[in-house]
């Protein structure tokens, strides 16, 4: 094992190695100079553009064989091998369904769970296990970070203690996403020219509810096309939206573009007339928070956590779920809007982003609490996070 610089620590996470969301993250650790590692599961493919300075260990994951206990065993010998090897101050596990249960598993402390949006809100409540797979990690992890009050409270019913739960949004790079001006070649190279731009940004999956875009689309004018990304789509979803564009008569108004590199994000929103973003579930997104440092306007699902952002900056871009006639009102309010009301609500939502999800600010945060955790750092073979013995 290498030697880190003094004052650095060892972080490793449990997580999706593919989330653009947890390599900002654990790639913002590793530019600091702290040693990072993920722990994937076995036969997980790692895609292209995973930082060097991240290290990739594998484990046996449990769900790899039946029955389920037995599976359960191999993985905590799997983890707790890593674990002694790497030697790591903490533990996260980013996104509570599966990587929470696998942390708390292994008996390491001191470990964290970051809760996203759906494996607190959705998954748990689906049945009697995934509510068991839920409780257990949240209450006897040694920290609980959250992007947004309403989803602290969900984890918090759920079994997290309250005082050691923080609500952190993970934040935006300002550095990248930022006011500028919209790329002709960008547009050109996707034949947008004299056509106003909707842009859906999340992944194509039915969580996320593209079909609903598409269907506003018949509600307004016929200059207006909608924007949206294949990349890791779920194929069914993703036929469905094209089919669904055919039926209604407005496939050549859907624009679907197979993917886009993070580092062009800015470009896209900077394109768009209208950020659109419309789950039936969610945390505060984090596309939202990219959308306004670009000073886009944005329509979004009518969702807890989303209101705590856009309740204050403009009520009427909420929306309800799963409502085409409202987001197609909603859009097109946002599409009429003078240049004065127009600048004034990009300011504004300049300013939330500065005060929410400062990227720098919010994991230099993040970064604090990691070396409270780790200056009381418990290990193996002593009492955990929960009083009980570690397991």
């Amino acid at each position: 094992m290498a030697d880190r610089p003094p004052g650095s620590l060892s972080i490793a996470y449990l997580g999706d190695p593919n989330s653009i969301h947890l390599r900002r993250w654990a790639g913002y650790f590793a530019r600091l100079g702290h040693r990072v590692t993920l722990l994937i599961a076995d036969g997980l493919e790692v895609q292209p553009g995973l930082a060097p300075e991240i290290a990739v260990e594998r484990f046996v994951p449990f769900y790899h064989r039946r029955p389920r206990i037995a599976g359960m065993f191999d993985a905590r010998r799997s983890l707790r091998r890593v674990l002694r090897q790497i030697r790591p101050d903490v533990l996260d596990a980013q996104y509570l369904t599966v990587n929470g249960w696998h942390a708390w598993m292994s008996g390491f402390h001191p470990y964290v769970v970051s809760v996203w949006g759906s494996d607190v809100f959705v998954t748990p409540r689906t049945s009697r296990r995934g509510a068991m797979f839920a409780r257990l990690p949240l209450r006897s992890a040694d920290l609980v970070v959250a992007g947004s009050a309403s989803l602290m409270e969900a984890a918090i019913s759920l079994g997290a203690r309250r005082d050691r739960a923080v609500t952190i949004a993970s934040g935006v790079d300002r550095t990248s996403f930022r006011p500028g001006p919209a790329s002709p070649a960008l547009r050109g190279r996707l034949g947008l020219e004299g056509r106003h731009v909707l842009f859906s940004p999340r992944a194509m999956k039915p969580l996320y509810r593209h079909g609903v875009v598409v269907d506003a689309l018949t509600r307004l004018p016929d200059d207006v096309v909608a924007l949206m990304v294949s990349y890791m789509a779920d194929p069914t979803e993703l036929s469905a939206v094209q089919r669904r564009a055919e039926e209604l008569g407005v496939a050549d108004r859907v624009v679907i573009v197979p993917a886009i590199a993070h580092s062009d994000m800015p470009d896209f929103y900077r394109l768009a007339d209208v950020v659109v973003s419309l789950p039936a579930s969610d945390s505060t997104p984090i596309t939202l928070f990219e959308a306004l440092a670009c000073e886009r306007p944005v329509v979004a699902a009518d969702l807890p956590a989303v209101r705590e952002l856009l309740g204050r900056l403009d009520p009427g871009a909420l929306v309800p779920v799963d409502d085409p006639a409202q987001t197609a009102t909603a859009i097109a309010r946002a599409l009429d809007r003078g240049p004065a009301e127009r600048a004034a609500l990009a300011t504004q939502g300049v300013v939330l982003v500065e005060e929410m999800a400062d990227q720098d600010r919010n994991l230099a945060r993040v970064e604090k609490l990691y070396r409270g955790l780790a200056a009381k750092r418990s290990g193996y073979g002593s009492r955990g996070g929960d009083g009980a013995a570690t397991r």
